[in-house]
Formats: C-alpha cells, structure tokens, sequence
C-alpha cells in the first residue's frame, strides 16, 4: 500500500503504528527553554497536534477557549505564515505526557504561546480527548529556518550519499527497491543540487543504522521533498545492505581553482597551498600547520575532489613544494569539517600569525577514495546497563589507569565504589578499514586489560546533568581495536591476541562488553535524580572518517540511589 509521508524533526513516538511529523521551534516561557511542535496522524507537514516541551517533557494543549488567534500564534512560531484553521477534541489523535496549557487566551500577536495569558504552565482539568490541532498554510516565513527532512551521509564528494530521512526524530535510510532517477532528482534538487547524475543501490555508499524509514518510493520528479513522494511504509524484507544513495549533478563554482596539494609522490598528497591576492596580485602561498587536523585536511581533500583525508600532516619537508610559494599565506585555520571551501573556514584572514614559518612546517594533506564510519550501537548501551558496587581492593589496576573519580584515592580499601557498567558495540560502516594512527612500535600495554591499546583515547564516557552540568566524572578510555564478530560473508581481520594487528573491518564489529575493567563510570558520588549518559568514540578525530555525526550517542538515565535506569538511548548530538 502506497501512502503520502509524515517526518518528525525532534520527537520519538511511543508507538510504531503512528506516522507522524514534529516541527519544533525554541520559545521561552520565563527562564526555562519550551519548544513546540505539530504531532499527529497521518497528515501533512504544516498541520498536526499541537505539543508543547517543557521541563524536558512532552505535552498538549486543551482546546478549551483555543481559537484561530491561539492557531495564529502557534504557526507563526513555527515558522509558517499564518493559520488556516484549528481542530478540537484530538482530531490527530491523543497525546501523551502532561497538558501544559489550558483556557488560552491569545490576541494573534504574541511573539510565543508561553506570552498568552492561560491558567499558568501545567495547570489544567483536561484530558487528551480534548487536545487540539491546527493547520498551518504551508507558505513559510522568509528567512525562518527549518530543520532539513532529508540529508545525504557517506559520500567521498559534494553532492553524493546515502539518502537518509528523518520520521519521527530519528535519522533512517531508504530502501532501495524501485530507487530510480526521478526520485534521486526529488533528492538532488531538495538539496540545493541539480538534477540527479546516478541512483544508487545495494548500499553502494555505505550502511546505515536505525530504521529503513522509505520503500518502494514512487516520485513524479517534480514534488518538493522527497517527503511528499508515494512509498510504503513496510519495509518488511529491507535490510541496511540496501540502503539507496545518490550522485548528483552540482554547479561549477570554481573552488578548486585557489587551492592545490604540491611535491607530494602522486595527485592525492601533497603541500597545501592556496591562491590570494597580495598588492593586487594573485599569489600561491602555504598554510599555517599550527592547530592542523583531520577536520581541515576534510576540507582541502573535499574542495579538490580528492574525497575523504586519509592523513593530517604539520610538517612537510618531505614534500618539497614551490619555493615560491613557502610564505604563509593563511594561518588560524579552524574548520568544522562541513565546509566547502578552506577559505569559508575560520582564519585570520590578513592578521597572520605563525611563529614556526611555512616551508618545511606548511600544512600538508593526503586523501582518498574511501573512509571507515564508526556507528556506536545504542541498543546495546540501552539493553546492558547495570549498577554494581565493587570493592576498592578489586580496582587498583583500574585506579592507575585513571578509571575512577579523585575522589576515590581518599577510599579505604575495605569500602566500594559505585559503578555504571556498559557494553560498547561499534560497527565499521564505512567503506575502509578503521585502523589506528598510531604505528605498532607507539602501542602501550594494559595490564588491566593484558592487550596492547593502539589508541589512547578512543572514547568518551560522561554523566551530565539535564541542563549539561557534568555530574560524575567521565574518563578517557582506551581501545585495543579487533573484530569480534562480522555479517555473514565478511572475515575477521583483525585480533588484539598476541600483538596482533589492530582495526575494525568493514561490516565488522568490536565489542567491549561490560564486564571489562574500566568499561563504566564511576557514580559513588551522584545524587539520585535525571542525567543524560553521553559516549563519544573517536572524540579527537584521530582517525579520518566519513561521518562524524554517528559517532555520539546519548541516553536518558533516571538513578533513585538504588537502581538505574538507562532509556531513549539514540545516535546523534540531540537528546530525545
């Protein structure tokens, strides 16, 4: 069956039956943060329940005394025009969660709901059969900025990716069954691109995680968003091995005309220099290394059309460049990786600043075709979470390897800490092995762990309060890097036993189960209440890889003093 879409932006559905789309926008009501949204049933973008967030909780509005002024409010909030009409009595279904206003009594010109006079925040005597909906026009405000529906990930160039759409606020893929080009051109042109040069099929630019949101999409070409094409929503039979991605045909705009890689051995390495005008003329110059990184090389390798960046380099005396061009040209450069161009990164423009001089000490690249993508399974954090209290005689090793809180060098040895314990289970889908970048003879061995670590700091645990407030002290821990288990068809590469060869294989995974010293955070001192658990894997982007965004997940943790919970568990920076 064939059905028109509904996509979400920020919220996560208690029940699968439901297809809806939330469109947020911050407000303020006071000190505290509210956001609204559009929820509901089977509808258009522009229309749905109206939900309010506040106090990190999702709730409704009571259609007592709401009018087409309160409707006004609420779509001019979110961006749109103005309000066509408004629904009583749950007309896009019953909520959840608490009814945050009552008796709204708007005049059409507040800025936000929260500045209507109503009988205060939280204070109601309705239910959910009694909350209301609207229908935005679906003419937007100029200027007003949207969360995007559709992004592409995976891609070694501008304009190319896995098709990833967002429902329901979670991140998810589309199958590639009757993936053609009119719906690749829908993709394309929602983006900004041109038509569609290729649509791809059976994962050719890598796997996704989380649902396969989209089967058998049906376009004409010539809808607005992939969001409006037929599809069906089973996708019963579709695996991530058939995740759909796109090429796109993208506008000359002259990019690679200002910048090149010079002396390296072939094409794809090389000196960095960049093309500037000086006195009125244009002159090659080198980049300053200070502060250099994977997210800068990102940027020349993608401004080039070389693909990923495979390495970083703050020396280049290697690569004898121009000696015309060994004058700094540009220093400061901080990019976050996104940019298509190293001039649209941060810099300090004509204040140059570089003690150590070009030349010799001039940034320098190298790039390629193909990257790892690590993506941090959040079902397996949410599903082995546990508490447990060990005894300090049992954590010496884990106490010298920095693995507890300060606190705990003042612990007697007959007392206990409180530990949250965890499995970590990381995928490569990428398309290139993720090997370590340190060489072998750099390894340390653990003896915590009796294996060689490659990579000091691998991940990242962190126990944060709700308004981001880091409450237990996390720690930076360390990896030895192998296959534990890979999908069917796919060899092990790689094993930490025995000073063996370390990485994680394409369609592979490596898993650190929870009963690992150091595998936890240490919680002995927490008071009970509401947290958000944040883990981080490759934090310092040591290793180059295709996408980053994946590499956090964050998850909702409730502690009474006596158990913990562990729940919304999610990749992503957002917390659902």
């Amino acid at each position: 069956m064939l059905a028109n879409s509904c996509f979400s932006t920020h919220a996560q559905t208690q029940s699968n039956k439901l297809c809806m789309l939330r469109v947020d926008c911050p407000v303020a009501a006071g000190n505290e943060s509210m956001r609204l949204r559009l929820a509901g049933d089977k509808r258009k973008h522009n229309e749905g329940r109206v939900e309010v967030f506040y106090n990190s909780e999702w709730g409704t509005v009571c259609d007592d005394d709401f009018n087409i002024h309160a409707a006004q409010v609420v779509c001019r909030e979110l961006g749109y025009v103005e309000a066509i009409s408004w629904s009583p009595s749950s007309k896009y279904g019953k909520g959840q969660g608490p009814i945050w206003f009552d008796n709204l009594h708007c005049s059409g010109k507040e800025r936000t709901l929260a500045l209507c006079p109503s009988n205060g925040i939280g204070v109601s005597d309705c239910k959910h059969s009694e909350d209301v909906g609207v229908v935005c026009s679906d003419k937007r405000i100029p200027g007003f900025k949207f969360q995007p529906l559709v992004r592409l990930r995976g891609g070694a160039f501008v304009g190319e990716g896995r098709v990833e759409v967002l429902k329901n606020g979670e991140w998810g893929t589309i199958c590639d069954d009757n993936w053609n080009l009119l719906s690749a051109t829908v993709v394309c042109r929602e983006l900004g691109f041109g038509t569609a040069k290729e649509a791809l099929s059976g994962g050719r630019l890598g796997q996704g995680m989380g649902p396969v949101h989209m089967n058998e999409v049906k376009c004409s070409g010539f809808e607005k968003s992939i969001t409006d094409c037929l599809f069906n929503k089973e996708a019963l039979g579709c695996s991530h091995e058939e995740d759909a991605a796109v090429r796109c045909n993208i506008p000359a705009m002259g990019f690679q005309e200002r910048l090149r890689l010079s002396g390296g051995r072939n094409p794809y390495e090389g000196r960095v220099e960049v093309l500037v005008e000086r006195n009125g003329s244009l002159v090659w110059g080198t980049v300053c290394s200070e502060g250099w990184g994977t997210m800068e090389a990102m940027v020349v390798c993608r401004q080039l059309g070389l693909g990923f960046a495979s390495n970083a380099f703050q020396e280049t005396w290697y690569w004898p460049g121009e000696v015309s061009a060994d004058a700094v040209v540009m220093s400061g450069v901080r990019c976050s990786g996104t940019e298509m161009s190293l001039s649209h990164c941060l810099h300090h423009g004509d204040h140059l600043n570089c003690p150590k001089g070009g030349g010799r000490n001039a940034a320098g690249v190298s790039c390629s075709d193909t990257a790892p993508d690590l993506v941090l399974n959040p079902q397996v954090v949410e599903q082995t979470t546990y508490m447990e209290d060990r005894p300090m005689f049992m954590l010496q090793c884990a106490y010298e390897e920095n693995c507890l809180t300060s606190t705990s060098g003042q612990t007697p040895a007959n007392s206990y800490r409180r530990l949250l314990r965890f499995s970590s289970q990381i995928h490569n889908n990428g398309q290139a092995d993720f090997r370590p970048k340190a060489s072998r003879n750099s390894w340390v061995w653990h003896e915590c762990h009796r294996h060689y670590h490659s990579m000091e700091v691998f991940t990242l645990y962190d126990l944060f309060s709700l308004n981001g407030t880091k409450v237990a002290e996390g720690h930076k821990a360390s990896f030895c890097l192998e296959d534990s288990e890979c999908d069917e068809g796919v060899e092990k590469r790689y094993e930490c036993a025995n000073f063996g060869e370390q990485g994680i294989t394409v369609s592979c995974w490596d898993t650190y189960r929870h009963d690992i010293d150091c595998q936890w955070v240490d919680i002995t001192d927490v008071k009970p209440g509401d947290y958000i658990f944040q883990i981080v894997i490759n934090p310092n982007y040591e290793v180059p890889e295709t996408d980053y965004s994946n590499n956090i997940v964050k998850c909702r943790c409730r502690y009474d003093g006596h158990r913990v919970w562990m729940y919304s568990c999610h990749n992503g920076k957002t917390t659902q």
